[in-house]
């Protein structure tokens, strides 16, 4: 059952992957309503790994977990400057100060960077509150969502996107806590079917005019809490069943590798299609940028597993 577990797990992050990068394609329609569950997904998935951590063992954790995940932001940050900017290399020192400070500061090719500051943050957040009694950590990560919707929060432009942290933990930690739930109706078709139907009824719905909901976390545009809980989640369970079930069939293999180099994809499907965009003169469709987001960075990240140096360098592997 772990095993099929994760195997569902990996398949349910590629798809997620290949949401985020359709939804950059440049259709409108697909980037709208793509981006009302393409990252809470992907937080919502990423809790369901995560493991408590004891105070006394928090700092050596939290240094080990930052030091994995921010050595590959600043590698490809400055990899992908180098790629664009080789003429312009004095450029780099400020190019580093908009890498620290992150967040607004990074657009273009580093449009998805928030991603992973947000995601280490939401992390170690969680990594503290999970020491309390449950009923204060569900407390506090409900005033954090609470409190993170107030314009006071929104309107300030924060370094690592870190207002986001306040609404993304609310996604991951729900990962973790329901991940029992998750074990025992990840293969239940009415439990999909269900929220498939109220999807869908809340994509018509807003269609029609008759609900105006919008969610897009890296710009801090969410607009009704209430909503920004119950209309994400409407999309978990259909998503999961049908990892589940492709998990039964031999494509599975494809998605799995997809899904293990999903962090490589979020870094480089930009910056490969605006490669082919600028340098290459080439105006890649939304299909081909879809294809090339995925397939690209996938084959530079089998590349990066092959030896030690790039494993810890792009990978955050040990």
């Amino acid at each position: 059952m772990e095993k099929k577990r994760i195997e569902w797990l990996d398949i349910a992050k590629a798809i997620s992957i290949i949401l985020v990068v359709l939804g950059h394609a440049g259709h409108a329609f697909l980037d709208i309503y793509l981006g009302w569950f393409r990252m809470p997904l992907f937080f919502f998935l990423s809790g369901i790994l995560f493991k408590p951590v004891l105070f006394k063992n928090f700092a050596g954790w939290a240094g080990n977990k930052s030091f994995r995940m921010i050595l590959p932001y600043f590698i490809y940050g400055i990899a992908i400057f180098a790629l664009f900017n080789i003429q312009h290399l004095e450029m780099l020192p400020d190019h580093l100060y908009n890498l620290l400070y992150g967040g607004s500061r990074l657009q273009g090719p580093y449009g998805v960077f928030w991603f992973i500051t947000v995601l280490l943050l939401t992390q170690l957040l969680l990594g503290i509150i999970s020491n309390f009694y449950k009923w204060i950590q569900i407390l506090v990560v409900a005033a954090l969502f609470v409190a993170g919707h107030s314009e006071i929060i929104i309107s300030f432009d924060w370094p690592w996107n870190a207002n986001v942290v306040m609404i993304a933990v609310f996604y991951y930690s729900l990962g973790h806590y329901s991940r029992e739930i998750i074990r025992k109706y990840h293969d239940s078709f009415t439990v999909a079917a269900v929220s498939a139907v109220l999807a869908s009824l809340a994509i018509l719905v807003n269609i029609n005019g008759y609900m105006d909901f919008y969610l897009n976390l890296k710009m801090s545009s969410y607009n009704h809490f209430i909503l920004d809980m119950i209309i994400p989640l409407l999309f978990f369970m259909p998503v999961i069943y049908i990892s589940n079930l492709i998990a039964k069939f031999p494509i599975k293999e494809m998605l799995k590798v997809i899904g293990k180099y999903s962090i490589v994809i979020m870094y480089l499907h930009l910056p490969v299609n605006i490669f082919f965009r600028t340098v290459l003169e080439y105006n890649v469709t939304p299909f081909e940028f879809t294809v090339l987001g995925v397939i690209i960075p996938v084959i530079i990240g089998y590349l990066f597993s092959l030896t030690k140096p790039t494993r810890i360098l792009f990978l955050g592997l040990k």
